[in-house]
């Protein structure tokens, strides 16, 4: 990280120009990296949806963060943002231990979608199928992609920041294991 750093408009800190990382990443998708801001002293930087697979692969093979530790998909409803749905990345290169967090805005509302990561980092999968089953992104390239912690014929995406919290309880019940996944045991 750079030593001094300047706060930007909102109170977060500016990277400057001095982030290796950061310049590494602009020079491999030059207009893909929409904006960086430091958050208590992480690197955070904003990817356009159509560079996000390019970035994600570069970071992993040619910057050393071999480790996604979560995706986050988040609903910015009452952001001051141009967007509504986002996913955050986490990032971590074990070697320098370093973190890096992407975030990539959807670019529909009605229907949000990016493309996968699982490509790059295949424990992204589960973590897509989250973001999916609560929120209604849809991660094009996830052959895995389906609901995980809603019941079957669930209606909505409880995460929504606009779910009617107030109908109707559900009723959950069992359904058989799909086939080519492992038994739960007792």
């Amino acid at each position: 990280m750079p030593d001094e750093t300047e706060l930007a408009p909102d109170g977060e800190e500016s990277p400057g120009e001095s982030d290796e990382d950061l310049l590494a990443l602009r020079d491999r998708i030059g207009g893909g990296v929409r904006a960086a801001r430091l958050h208590r002293g992480q690197l955070s930087v904003e990817i356009a949806p159509a560079s996000l697979e390019e970035a994600a692969r570069f970071l992993r093979e040619e910057r050393g963060f071999a480790m996604l530790s979560f995706v986050a998909g988040v609903d910015c409803l009452e952001l001051p943002v141009p967007y509504r749905f986002k996913a955050t990345y986490s990032l971590l290169d074990p070697a320098r231990a370093r973190r890096i967090r992407l975030e990539a805005p959807c670019e529909d509302d009605l229907e949000p979608r990016l493309p996968s990561v699982s490509g790059v980092w295949p424990g992204a999968a589960p973590h897509e199928s989250e973001a999916y089953d609560l929120l209604g992104i849809v991660f094009d390239g996830n052959e895995q992609l389906e609901r995980i912690l809603t019941p079957e014929g669930f209606e909505g995406y409880p995460h929504r920041k606009d779910f009617d919290i107030s109908s109707e309880p559900v009723a959950f019940s069992f359904r058989d294991t799909p086939a080519g996944k492992p038994e739960a045991r007792e």
